[in-house]
């Protein structure tokens, strides 16, 4: 279980993963695993063709949530969440929930100071600060393909 819930880290604002995938998903359905309390991305996506379902378990409420599991995406999203979850376990799981869509997942990982030391970064909120390639074994436990395109991971499951 998390400690330091990692609802303070949501921003208001298009993320950079979602400007470059979106505009070449139309007419698809996509997931954003810990997507935030703002609406900005799915509005963005909308007027792309592209459905687009927020999962946040700190920042949706139940139903939102119920709902966004249940869209049978296409692929799917998970952008900085992976470095504010505070407790392996919980990020294992996270990585687990997503590869059983068995569907194509993009996920960002903001790498802090990259000392690879974990802590709170601020008030109610905590990074685990690992360089991207720190989370790539952690992803082959879960997914058959696993690639970096730069501040890009792309993982397949089988």
């Amino acid at each position: 279980m998390q400690q330091i819930s990692s609802a303070k880290t949501s921003l208001n604002q298009i993320n950079p993963i979602i400007k470059k995938l979106l505009p070449h998903l139309k007419g698809l359905t996509v997931l954003d695993i810990g997507g935030g309390k703002y609406d900005s991305n799915k509005i963005y996506a909308t007027g792309l063709g592209v459905k687009l379902y927020i999962y946040d378990k700190y920042n949706r409420s139940e139903a939102q949530n119920v709902q966004a599991l249940a869209c049978n995406p296409d692929i799917i999203i998970c952008n900085n969440v992976l470095n504010v979850i505070d407790d392996g376990q919980a990020m294992r799981n996270l990585i687990a929930l997503c590869s059983c869509y068995q569907v194509t997942c993009y996920f960002t990982v903001y790498e802090g100071n990259k000392s690879g030391v974990s802590g709170i970064s601020k008030k109610g909120c905590w990074q685990r600060n690992w360089k991207i390639l720190d989370y790539i074994p952690i992803l082959r436990r879960y997914f058959t393909e696993v690639s970096c395109q730069g501040k890009l991971i792309v993982c397949q499951a089988s």
